[in-house]
């Protein structure tokens, strides 16, 4: 959702106003405007619902802040570009991401485009926190891009509620207790956020690695759907009296009907990767059987480069990465280039076929693993299962050759 600048000039008189405002609480300005009005400034949460795109999964979760004194009406979003490269920085945890400010109507009409559903609900903050929550938006804005996007730990939900916790006076966010789905283990809690969304868990499963089994702190399991819920149950409590408050009681508005289509698609990594594997034993059945050796040559080429490329993007996303910071991915024992190792860095004259036979006895022990460890799925084990054929197939064409 690209953004304008133009609209920075009219936030930054927004700003001088609102400083203004705070200092001189007692006075009014010069158009007899009530600053202390309860209803000079909301905020509220606006929640997009999620998409089948890749990088909407989630949904999107922002705050909007409204001044009808003025006529303003922002949406503060935490965004970057939503194209395949900075989804790909996204995923490496490297994609640059700010606070934008963008009118109402020009937001409601890009989630109009989308087809993107928007919910509001009011938030519970007093005056005084509401001012200060938009001076620092504001503050924020003009920060640009320094913190780094990722789903899990510094997105749009993440950091709307830093920023709300920021212009609390006096009191603080007491969350309730934790409940489904935050109570999941990491991996499990993914595969629940990517449930709507085949193609997002696939990327994710393969490269979480170890950070499967951990547990995030409770702030990072906050996804825009279930943002309200976990609100309902939070509270603004006095540092002072002990009084509580809850964050949104607010039983929300519809802004926008969604209308997007939300049919799965019918080419899911599942499908995708067993027409893979049946492709793989097509051109092993003509390789065996009517002598295709060129084709199958080619075809290993292209298989077991592949699967070298997957591997030094999971040596990127496991050592580099800032999305999962984890040191072991048990998907390295499918995509550690072995096979390509075996074709080039083997002489012609040294026997390969026990070595080939070891690498296809650890395949089929990963495969069998799968119910035993959560990373593992269908989908990747499918490309195992690839890889498994042609390495049986390889086994047995050099046993033939040293028998010649």
């Amino acid at each position: 959702m690209k953004k304008t600048e133009i609209h920075i000039f009219r936030i930054v008189l927004w700003i001088v106003a609102l400083s203004f405002s705070m200092n001189a609480r007692a006075q009014e300005t010069s158009d007899s405007i009530d600053t202390e009005s309860d209803d000079f400034v909301t905020v509220s949460f606006l929640i997009g619902s999620p998409l089948k795109a890749i990088y909407s999964t989630f949904g999107h979760g922002t705050l909007r802040l409204q001044c009808p004194a003025y006529q303003l009406d922002f949406v503060f979003t935490f965004e970057t570009d939503t194209n395949v490269s900075s989804f790909m920085t996204a995923v490496a945890g490297s994609a640059d991401a700010k606070f934008v400010a963008v009118p109402i109507e020009e937001y409601i009409a890009d989630a109009r485009q989308l087809g993107r559903e928007l919910r509001q609900y009011r938030i519970n903050l007093t005056l005084d926190e509401r001012k200060l929550l938009w001076q620092k938006l504001d503050e924020e804005m003009m920060a640009g891009a320094y913190r780094h996007f990722n789903f899990f730990y510094t997105n749009c939900v993440t950091t709307s509620i830093q920023e709300l916790k920021q212009c609390l006076i006096g009191e603080q966010l007491v969350w309730g207790p934790a409940e489904f789905p935050s109570t999941l283990i990491d991996g499990d809690f993914c595969r629940y956020a990517c449930r709507n969304s085949e193609w997002t868990e696939f990327v994710v499963m393969t490269f979480i690695g170890n950070a499967y089994d951990k547990y995030a702190e409770f702030e990072s399991k906050i996804m825009p759907e279930t943002l309200i819920d976990v609100m309902r149950k939070a509270s603004f409590v006095n540092d002072s009296t002990g009084q509580a408050r809850p964050v949104v009681s607010d039983p929300g508005t519809v802004v926008l009907k969604g209308t997007s289509d939300e049919t799965d698609s019918f080419f899911s990594p599942t499908i995708c990767f067993a027409f893979l594997l049946l492709v793989t034993l097509l051109i092993t059945a003509l390789q065996r059987w009517l002598g295709m050796k060129r084709l199958a040559k080619a075809y290993d080429l292209l298989l077991f480069g592949a699967q070298l490329a997957v591997f030094l993007l999971m040596i990127y996303m496991t050592f580099v990465s800032e999305l999962f910071r984890n040191n072991w991915n048990w998907y390295f024992v499918a995509f550690v280039p072995v096979p390509l190792l075996l074709m080039f860095l083997t002489g012609k004259n040294n026997k390969q076929t026990k070595a080939w036979m070891i690498y296809s006895a650890v395949l089929m022990l990963f495969i069998l693993a799968t119910p035993l460890i959560g990373a593992l799925d269908m989908p990747h084990q499918l490309i195992t299962a690839s890889l498994l054929v042609r390495s049986v197939n390889r086994a047995f064409t050099e046993n033939n050759k040293e028998k010649e």
